[in-house]
């Protein structure tokens, strides 16, 4: 199972413990602290395009957004990518209303380039 682009033991089955996700992503040796803000650029399949700024940096979205764009090989955050980034979100910063208003747009099918700043 690849969460995050994480590997997890296949007799973790489906069912990944939050908790695990988050260690990985903390032992990655990405520097968090390097970012101040994570600029998404949005294009629905009508062309429609918006600039997205995250910038709360206390939330499991903003350490998963530093950590895709610092080692993906592509400017673009893939679905699979974006919808686990966002299901997780959905439980760990379900209190932060920015953070909610962003999984809904990766619920979409819209298109997302990615950098930091």
């Amino acid at each position: 199972m690849f969460i995050l682009g994480f590997h997890f033991p296949a007799d973790m089955g489906v069912k990944v413990p939050d908790e695990k996700v988050i260690e990985k992503l903390d032992k990655s040796g990405v520097d968090f602290n390097s970012v101040k803000e994570v600029k998404l650029f949005m294009e629905s399949r009508e062309g429609q395009k918006q600039e997205i700024s995250y910038t709360n940096k206390n939330t499991f979205m903003f350490k998963a957004l530093v950590h895709y764009v610092k080692t993906a090989e592509t400017d673009y955050v893939i679905y699979t990518n974006r919808y686990q980034i966002a299901e997780l979100s959905k439980r760990l910063d379900a209190n932060d209303d920015e953070t909610m208003a962003l999984c809904k747009k990766f619920d979409s099918m819209a298109m997302f380039r990615i950098k930091a700043a």
